[in-house]
């Protein structure tokens, strides 16, 4: 199916790796405040384990080590860059970034423990009976409303993906987490690499340009597999690929296949429209007709397509979207002791932008019966 991801060329970076992050790491041993409780996953320059705050036994966090010896200077650069933008964001729907050690040998990133499957999997799990339309939806939803922060806050993604997409807890769409910053950039970079994996990269990043639009393409390709089961483009190689997303139109016979609603249709098309200037911005697509129909929907909607699930099974099966590893994962324990907080959150924050001021912080801890001392 072609190679997950395209990496930048190598970048020579004018910084030592002792010093790298100094702005951002501490010098001290990790290990005095954090206890080791397993491993989460191996790659080629580190591993990421679990650990637990020692003074806080129910806190858990994901540590991601990386060995500074023999390191590509183009990975470094990605460290640099994730740790920091994710030192910036505070949003329920993104990974949160802790604080990062480091000494003459490695790197040590603290992130939140995501317990949960990634999206694909996720939805493997799910029968056929118990899945429809209104679940995709709550789903896209916390995705745009992460990519609304983000681009608020002028940062492109560049690599949206279901393996970037996490839940800290599964069941729960609220706890959906936005991962993976490596290839995140500024709208001011001038930037003209090919970065991101094939089958969701936008016409322009092909080309080496970007916008936030390109991370709504990729979620419009997200969209219609979930409805389909199908890549809207596909093709035996990355150049068929690629040829395929700025030539031809996607496929349609899968989405009449799907029994998907029309409204559904509608949003794949403004998604995936190859005219960057026409193709809905984040806020354009929360406002679609297809989110306030499907998310304001109590009763019993029709499930989806036996055979679309299949398919999906098969996409966690392939593992069409392997990284080096899933690089900096983390999550608190206690799930269900702030979900009503977030869902108050969600519920005020009505223009998308992941913040609250003080008055709204106030209504919604009023909302739960919170009283907060005047300032």
């Amino acid at each position: 199916m072609g190679s997950a991801c395209i990496r930048r060329p190598e970048i020579k970076v004018n910084i030592k790796p002792k010093s790298s992050l100094s702005k951002f790491t501490k010098t001290s041993d990790y290990k005095i405040k954090y206890e080791q409780k397993g491993l989460l996953g191996n790659g080629a320059f580190g591993k990421v384990r679990l650990f637990r705050d020692k003074n806080i036994k129910d806190l858990k966090f994901a540590i991601k080590t990386i060995k500074k010896e023999n390191l590509p200077k183009d990975l470094f650069s990605f460290i640099i860059d994730e740790v920091q933008i994710l030192s910036k964001m505070d949003h329920p729907n993104i990974v949160k970034y802790y604080e990062t050690y480091e000494d003459e040998f490695y790197i040590n990133i603290v992130m939140e423990y995501l317990q949960g499957e990634d999206l694909f999997k996720l939805i493997s799990t799910k029968k056929n009976d118990n899945f429809t339309e209104k679940d995709i939806a709550e789903i896209i939803s916390c995705l745009l409303k992460a990519l609304a922060y983000i681009h608020n806050q002028g940062i492109v993604h560049r690599d949206i993906k279901p393996e970037n997409i996490l839940f800290s807890k599964n069941g729960n769409y609220e706890t959906l987490k936005l991962i993976d910053f490596g290839l995140s950039t500024g709208l001011k970079s001038e930037s003209k690499y090919r970065v991101g994996s094939p089958y969701y990269m936008s016409p322009e990043i092909i080309d080496g340009n970007f916008s936030c639009k390109s991370d709504i393409w990729s979620v419009g390709v997200i969209l219609y597999v979930m409805l389909t089961g199908h890549f809207p483009f596909n093709g035996k190689n990355n150049k068929e690929v690629f040829d395929q997303i700025k030539l031809k139109t996607y496929n349609f016979k899968h989405l009449n296949r799907s029994k998907c609603s029309d409204l559904a249709k509608d949003l794949v098309s403004k998604l995936l429209n190859k005219n960057e200037v026409k193709r809905l911005n984040v806020d354009e697509a929360l406002n679609h007709p297809w989110f306030k129909f499907y998310l304001n929907l109590d009763k019993t909607v029709e499930k989806i397509d036996e055979e679309i699930i299949k398919s999906l099974k098969s996409f966690s099966r392939k593992n069409l979207f392997q990284k080096e590893a899933l690089f900096y994962i983390a999550k608190l324990s206690k799930d269900e002791e702030i979900s009503k907080l977030k869902r108050t959150f969600m519920e005020l924050d009505k223009n998308n932008t992941g913040t609250l001021d003080y008055n709204e912080i106030c209504t919604a801890f009023s909302k739960l019966g919170i009283k907060i001392p005047e300032v």
